[in-house]
C-alpha cells in the first residue's frame, strides 16, 4: 500500500491544468471554455481505454496497466510542453487520457482488493489520500514554476516526476498480490483468519442476488435501473467536482490573488480531500456506504454555499476547507458503494462501467464552467448548478440502495 500511496502522491500532486489555464488562454488567444475542452477530450480518452481495462482486468495484471499508463502519461506530459496550437493540445490530452484510462482507479481498486479484504475500504482511503497529500505539497511548487517559468516548464516538471519516480517504483517494487511475496491479504496469518471468522459476523447489506449475480456479462447488469441510478449519481458528483477544481485557480486569481497563492489553495482543497479519503474509507469499513456518501456530499454542498457568498480571501479559505473535506470522499466510496449494492461478484466490471460514467461527468464539468463564464463573465450560475447536482446525487445514491432501511453498522461482534 505504501507504493500505491507514493504513486498517487506524484500523479495527483503534479497535475498542472488548473494552474496554467489562464496561461494557455493567453498562448492560444482563446476563452476558458475552449481551453477547458482539452479536459473533455482527455476524459474521452479515459473512457475509451477505461472500458477496455474494465473487461481485461479480470484476466491480466493490474500492475501492467498501471505501468504502461504511467509511461505513456509521463511522456505525453513532456510532449504537452511542445504544443504550439490548440488542436495539438487537444491531441496530446487525448493520448494522456488513453494513458489515464490504463492506470485509472479500476486498476488500483482491483489491486488493493487482492491485498485487503476486511480492511479494503480503509486501504482505498489511505491510498487515495496519497493524491491529496501530493496536491497539498506539490501544487504550490507547480504554481511557483508556472508563475516564474511558464506553462511549458510546468508540463515538463509534471512529466519528469512521473517518469523518474513512479515508473521505477511500478516496474521494480509494486506487486499484484500478497501471494507473490509469500503473504496473505490484510497481513493475516492462517490462524488469525480462522479466529477473525469466528469472532465477526457480517451483516447482509447488498441487494438480493438476481440473474445478474450469476451472469458476469455487463449486459445483465445494464438491465437493472439501480445501476444507472447509482452511476448517474456519481456522474453528477464528477461534473461538480471537475468544474470547481479545474477553475479554482482561475476564480481565485480573478479576485486579484497571485497564481502561487491560488495554486496553494487548490493544493489545500485536494490535500484536505486526502483526509476525507481516509475518514470516509475508515467509516465505510464500519458503516454502510449509503450514509457515509450522503454525509460527505452534504459537506460539499455547505462548502459551495460558502463560496457563493465569498468576496474575501479568508472566506475562500473557509470554502477550501469545507468543500475539500466533503468532495474528497466520493472517489474512495465509489467501489465500496458498488460492493454494498451488488456484492463482490464481477466487481471490476461494475467499477469499470461506473468509472466510465464518472469520466463522462469529468468531461462535462470543466468546459461547462468555462463556457458559462465566457458567456456571463461570472461563475455564480455555475456554483448554483453544482449545488443542485450534488443534491440530486444525494437522492440518487440514497435511493439506489432501495426503499427498505439498511443497517447502519456494517459489522457486529460476538464472543463464543
Amino acid at each position: 500500500m505504501v507504493i500505491t500511496i507514493t504513486i498517487l502522491f506524484f500523479i495527483g500532486g503534479a497535475a498542472p491544468f488548473a494552474i496554467v489555464l489562464k496561461q494557455l488562454m493567453d498562448q492560444f488567444h482563446t476563452g476558458r471554455g475552449e481551453v477547458s475542452l482539452s479536459q473533455s477530450i482527455y476524459m474521452i480518452g479515459v473512457c475509451i481505454s477505461g472500458i477496455i481495462v474494465g473487461w481485461l482486468m479480470r484476466r491480466y495484471s493490474p500492475r501492467k496497466f498501471i505501468l504502461w499508463g504511467s509511461v505513456v502519461g509521463g511522456v505525453t506530459s513532456l510532449l504537452l510542453s511542445l504544443s504550439n496550437s490548440l488542436w495539438l493540445l487537444y491531441v496530446f490530452y487525448f493520448i494522456t487520457g488513453l494513458a489515464g484510462g490504463l492506470s485509472n482507479a479500476i486498476a488500483y481498486f482491483t489491486l488493493l482488493s487482492r491485498w485487503f479484504i476486511r480492511k479494503w475500504g480503509t486501504a482505498i482511503g489511505i491510498s487515495m489520500a496519497g493524491g491529496g497529500v501530493g496536491s497539498l505539497i506539490i501544487q504550490p511548487l507547480v504554481g511557483i514554476i508556472a508563475q516564474n517559468f511558464g506553462w511549458r516548464a510546468t508540463y515538463l516538471f509534471s512529466g519528469s516526476l512521473v517518469l523518474a519516480i513512479n515508473v521505477p517504483l511500478i516496474l521494480f517494487v509494486l506487486k499484484d498480490d500478497p501471494e507473490s511475496m509469500g503473504l496473505l491479504p490484510d497481513g493475516d496469518r492462517p490462524k488469525e483468519i480462522a479466529s477473525d471468522t469466528n469472532d465477526k459476523v457480517l451483516i447482509q447489506t447488498t441487494i438480493e442476488p438476481s440473474a445478474a449475480a450469476q451472469n458476469p456479462k455487463l449486459l445483465s447488469y445494464l438491465k437493472r435501473p439501480v445501476l444507472w441510478l447509482m452511476g448517474i449519481s456519481f456522474t453528477l458528483v464528477a461534473i461538480g467536482y471537475t468544474a470547481i477544481t479545474a477553475h479554482e485557480v482561475s476564480f481565485i486569481t480573478d479576485m486579484k490573488v497571485s497564481t502561487t497563492i491560488a495554486a496553494a489553495a487548490l493544493g489545500v482543497t485536494l490535500g484536505i480531500g486526502s483526509i476525507s479519503s481516509l475518514v470516509s474509507g475508515w467509516l465505510a469499513d464500519r458503516l454502510i456506504s449509503r450514509y457515509v456518501m450522503v454525509l460527505f456530499l452534504l459537506l460539499a454542498i455547505f462548502g459551495m454555499i460558502i463560496l457563493i457568498g465569498a468576496n474575501t480571501v479568508s472566506q475562500i479559505w473557509f470554502f477550501v476547507v469545507i468543500f475539500g473535506f466533503g468532495i474528497g470522499a466520493p472517489g474512495t466510496l465509489l467501489p465500496i458503494v458498488i460492493r454494498d449494492i451488488f456484492g463482490a461478484a464481477n466487481l471490476s466490471v461494475l467499477i469499470g462501467f461506473t468509472v466510465v460514467l464518472f469520466a463522462v461527468g469529468n468531461a462535462i464539468g470543466a468546459p461547462l464552467a468555462g463556457f458559462m463564464f465566457d458567456s456571463t463573465g461570472s461563475y455564480h450560475s455555475v456554483f448554483i448548478i453544482i449545488i443542485a447536482l450534488f443534491a440530486a446525487a444525494i437522492l440518487g445514491i440514497y435511493s439506489a440502495f432501495g426503499a427498505n432501511p439498511k443497517p447502519l453498522v456494517r459489522l457486529s461482534t460476538s464472543k463464543k
